[in-house]
């Protein structure tokens, strides 16, 4: 998959067969949600570096290959991280926490949504979105969860449907799918435009 100037590659692990993603551009590489400590994870990574690995929110089907990588540094919204606190209690330290508006690889910006937890996040790229759980082909993620919110879902959703134009969507669990093609089939966003 390319996503502009950047390459995305994807597979699915764990028992709730989540996406996780190598986003690579200009030398640069970070893995989006390791969903489990997995020979499968390891040679999906390969003998690449990796600069950071990326939580788009601390649900343990997105975090539980976090340290598999020693060294690599983690980065999180600092709303979740009790998320990782809870389930690795003796984890290393954290890299910097995810920020609003903070450009984390050239053209790949963090988008605050919370809804699906209080720290999710998404990351826009130019032609492209790895929403995590925020949004699913036809659906959306659940709000029934610690930190969730049917309220606050709604507002994010909002935002991602009002950004101009068109984008691939990787959501994460599921297939991908376009913004364009949610607009217009998702019960969820129907009218939110």
């Amino acid at each position: 998959m390319n996503g502009g100037c950047m390459n995305i590659e994807s597979v699915c692990l764990g028992p709730l067969a989540t996406n996780c993603y190598l986003l690579e551009s200009e030398g640069r590489a970070i893995l989006v949600d390791p969903a489990e400590d997995s020979e499968a994870l390891r040679a999906f990574v390969g003998d690449r570096t990796l600069d950071w690995i990326v939580d788009t929110h601390g649900h343990i089907d997105h975090i539980a290959g976090n340290w598999v990588f020693p060294g690599v540094p983690i980065r999180i919204h600092e709303a979740d991280v009790p998320f990782l606190d809870a389930a690795y209690p003796e984890h290393p330290p954290l890299g910097p926490h995810l920020e609003e508006g903070e450009e984390i690889l050239p053209g790949l910006v963090v988008l605050h949504t919370p809804g699906h937890s209080l720290g999710s996040v998404v990351l826009k790229g130019k032609e492209f979105l790895l929403v995590g759980d925020l949004l699913f082909a036809g659906s959306i993620g659940r709000t029934d969860l610690p930190g969730g919110s049917m309220q606050e879902i709604a507002v994010s959703l909002e935002r991602i449907v009002r950004l101009p134009g068109d984008y691939t969507v990787y959501p994460g669990h599921g297939e991908v799918t376009t913004l364009e093609m949610e607009r217009r089939r998702n019960p969820f966003l129907v009218g939110l435009a």
